[in-house]
């Protein structure tokens, strides 16, 4: 049988709490960076006010922070594909910037979908972008089939999925 002395007892607790203070510096460092989810909802209606035309179809950029460290949002946009000419449609609005922080109330966007037709053909590839003030990019998404905005008509000889009315 091995014996253990005062030495031996402090190096094994020791190590034993050095590598959970350890564990847990990791788990707390995962736990606290910035997060931020992105979503698009298409075909919006506006309540007449003297901003937004109601006659109009509109998308809404949702941006939320559900991780424990402040942002700085630098811009959002809608990352267009590829063979169009131009990668970003910039949304105005957000330009100037924002501070979004934990517990912080989501950012919205509106976007007019008028002029968007001509991206119909590749609709599911449209994703809103938003990018903070460290450079990094946050996406929304690609949206499903059944999610097909008013503006991307269905090609001939496919039905358009049926919506909630």
């Amino acid at each position: 049988m091995m014996k253990l002395d005062l030495n031996d007892t402090a190096t094994l607790l020791g190590i034993v709490f050095g590598l959970s203070g350890f564990v847990l510096g990791i788990v707390n460092h995962l736990r606290d960076r910035a997060k931020v989810t992105v979503s698009v909802n298409w075909d919006m209606s506006m309540t007449p006010n003297p901003t937004y035309d109601p006659s109009k179809s509109w998308a809404v950029i949702n941006v939320a922070n559900v991780g424990r460290r402040p942002i700085y949002l630098s811009h959002a946009s809608l990352r267009i594909p590829k063979g169009y000419g131009t990668s970003h449609l910039l949304l105005a609005d957000s330009v100037a910037g924002k501070k979004l922080a934990e517990g912080d109330p989501p950012l919205t966007f509106p976007v007019d979908q008028t002029g968007l037709e001509k991206y119909a053909k590749d609709w599911q590839k449209i994703r809103a972008e938003i990018i903070d003030s460290t450079g990094r990019k946050w996406r929304s998404k690609r949206l499903r089939k059944k999610e097909r905005p008013s503006w991307a008509k269905a090609p001939e000889g496919e039905q358009p999925p049926e919506r909630d009315k």
